[in-house]
C-alpha cells in the first residue's frame, strides 16, 4: 500500500512538472548588433494548459548570455515590454503546400469537387486569417511550394493584395508536384533577410519532404543535384531571425515530416495539427494570438568573441520551480564580436574602413559612368541577361519578360514588367514606378525619384542606380 502511495505521488509530481508553465525564446533579433549592440529577445510564456500568458512579473525573468553554451553570464535587461508586437507589428509569411496531394480531399482521395480539396480549404482558412488582422502594423506575405518555391509577395500592409494572389496558386502539372519543404523554408528565410522586427513563417504541409532530384533523378531547375537538409533550413532561419510555425494538415493517418518538426522547435516556433477546415482556421488564429502575447526583452550583447552567442531566459514558475529556454544567434560576422563604447579604436578602424569604401565607390562612379545606368551587384537566384544597363530611353523596363530592357529570369516573384525607370525631360530626373512594392534602400515603395547610389531590390536582385553626368547638367 505504501509503495502504491509513493508511486501515485511520483506520477502526480511528474504530471505537474510536465504541464507547468513554460518559457520559449521565439526569436532573437540581432539586426541592431553592430549599430548599438542591442539584442531583442522575443519570449512566449504559456500556462499549464499550453495557453499563452500575456503578462508576467519582470522580476521572475533573468537573461544570460554565453559564447560557449556552458558558462552563462547574467545581462542587464534594458527594456521589458509585454505584448510589444501589438505596437511594433508582425511580419507573417504564409507558405502554402501546393504539391499534387493538396488537390485530394482530406481522406487522400481524388475528388471532382474542387471545394473539397485540401488547397481550397487552405485558401479559405488563409482568407479568414487575413481578414481577422485589424492591426495596421501587421503585414502579410504569401508564397507556395511544390517542386519549386514561389513567393508572390513578401509581407505588405495591403491585405486585399495578398488575398488576390491566392488565385495565382494553380494546380501543378507534370513533375512540378513534388514537395520541397526544406529548400523552400531556406529560400523563404533568405527572402526575409531585408526585413527587420518580428518575423514568422507559417508553413502548411500535408506530408513529408519529397525532393525533386531524389524522386525524379533529374537536376532541379534551381539547385541542380543539391538536396537540402532540414538542418540547413534551421540554420538559415536562425541567421535571419525567423521563427517557423508548422501546420500539419490532412488525415490523422498521413505521415508527418520529422525534419519539419525539428525546424519549428529549433527556430522558436510551434507545431500544430489540423484535421478539418474549422481546426485549420482555429490554428492560424492561435498562432497569431501566441505571437501577440509575446514579451520583448532588450539587452546589450556581451564582448566575448564568438561566431554564435547563446541566450538563456529563465523564469520562476508559480510553483517556484525554474523553467528556461536557450537559443543562439549569429554575432558579428565581420570581427567576430559586437561593438561597444569601450572599444574606440575598433570603432575608429571600422569608420575609416567604411570611409575608404565610400571614397572608392565615388571614384569608381566618377571615372566610369558618364551616362545614367543601372548596375547589377547581386542576383541570388535569378539569372541576369546583362550586368549593367545604360539608361538611354525615356522608359526602361525591369522584369521577367525577355522583352524587358533589364531581364531577370528564373525569379518567380518578378513580374514580366515589374518596375519601370522613367526619365522626365523637363525636370531632368529619373523616377522608379511600379504597381508592386519594390524595395529601394530597404523601404517598400511604388514610386520614387532616384538619386545616385539608390539600391533597388527586384525579386532578390540588387540593382544600383547611377545618374552619371546628368546631375551636372541640371
Amino acid at each position: 500500500m505504501k509503495s502504491k502511495s509513493i508511486l501515485f505521488l511520483f506520477v502526480l509530481l511528474f504530471i505537474q512538472k510536465a504541464f507547468a508553465e513554460s518559457v520559449n525564446i521565439s526569436q532573437i533579433d540581432n539586426s541592431s548588433l553592430l549599430l548599438d549592440q542591442n539584442i531583442r529577445v522575443y519570449i512566449s510564456i504559456t500556462d499549464n494548459k499550453g495557453l499563452p500568458i500575456k503578462r508576467v512579473d519582470e522580476g521572475k525573468i533573468t537573461v544570460s548570455e554565453s559564447s560557449d553554451e556552458k558558462n552563462f553570464k547574467k545581462v542587464k535587461v534594458q527594456s521589458f515590454k509585454p505584448e510589444a508586437n501589438y505596437e511594433r507589428g508582425i511580419n507573417f509569411l504564409l507558405l502554402l503546400d501546393n504539391s499534387g496531394s493538396m488537390y485530394f480531399d482530406l481522406n487522400g482521395r481524388e475528388t471532382s469537387d474542387e471545394e473539397k480539396t485540401r488547397i481550397s480549404q487552405a485558401k479559405r482558412a488563409v482568407i479568414e486569417f487575413i481578414n481577422s488582422i485589424k492591426n495596421p502594423a501587421d503585414k502579410v506575405g504569401i508564397a507556395s511550394y511544390n517542386s519549386y518555391y514561389e513567393v508572390y509577395s513578401m509581407p505588405v500592409s495591403d491585405k486585399n493584395k495578398i488575398i488576390n494572389y491566392l488565385d495565382e496558386i494553380k494546380k501543378p502539372s507534370g513533375e512540378e508536384g513534388w514537395t520541397e519543404i526544406y529548400s523552400s523554408l531556406y529560400l523563404a528565410a533568405e527572402d526575409f533577410s531585408q526585413i527587420s522586427g518580428r518575423k514568422a513563417i507559417i508553413i502548411l504541409s500535408d506530408g513529408e519532404n519529397r525532393p525533386f532530384y531524389v524522386h525524379t533523378g533529374k537536376p532541379h531547375r534551381d539547385f541542380g543535384k543539391k538536396v537540402f537538409k532540414y538542418q540547413e533550413a534551421i540554420e538559415k532561419n536562425i541567421i535571419e531571425g525567423v521563427s517557423v510555425f508548422t501546420i500539419n494538415y490532412g488525415n490523422p493517418a498521413d505521415k508527418k515530416d520529422s525534419g519539419l518538426k525539428s525546424i519549428s522547435y529549433n527556430t522558436g516556433g510551434v507545431v500544430f495539427d489540423a484535421y478539418n477546415e474549422e481546426e485549420l482556421k482555429s490554428v492560424y488564429s492561435k498562432i497569431r494570438e501566441r505571437i501577440l502575447s509575446e514579451i520583448m526583452i532588450t539587452y546589450k550583447a556581451g564582448m566575448e568573441p564568438a561566431e554564435k552567442k547563446y541566450v538563456k531566459v529563465e523564469m520562476t514558475a508559480s510553483d517556484n520551480s525554474k523553467v528556461s529556454s536557450t537559443r543562439y544567434y549569429i554575432s558579428s560576422m565581420i570581427f567576430g564580436m559586437p561593438l561597444k563604447e569601450s572599444t574606440p579604436w575598433l570603432l575608429l578602424a571600422i569608420l575609416i574602413a567604411l570611409l575608404l569604401l565610400w571614397l572608392l565607390s565615388m571614384i569608381k562612379f566618377k571615372n566610369r559612368n558618364t551616362q545614367p545606368l543601372l548596375e547589377i551587384l547581386d542576383a541570388p537566384r535569378g539569372t541576369i541577361v546583362s550586368r549593367t544597363l545604360a539608361l538611354t530611353k525615356n522608359q526602361t523596363v525591369i522584369g521577367g519578360s525577355k522583352n524587358a530592357d533589364l531581364t531577370i529570369l528564373n525569379a518567380p516573384s518578378v513580374k514580366e514588367e515589374h518596375a519601370t525607370i522613367v526619365f522626365d525631360q523637363k525636370t531632368q530626373v529619373y523616377a522608379l514606378k511600379s504597381k508592386e512594392d519594390v524595395l529601394v534602400n530597404n523601404k517598400p515603395v511604388k514610386t520614387k525619384i532616384l538619386e545616385s547610389g539608390d539600391v533597388i531590390n527586384v525579386g532578390g536582385t540588387t540593382i544600383v542606380f547611377d545618374e552619371g553626368e546628368i546631375k551636372k547638367k541640371r
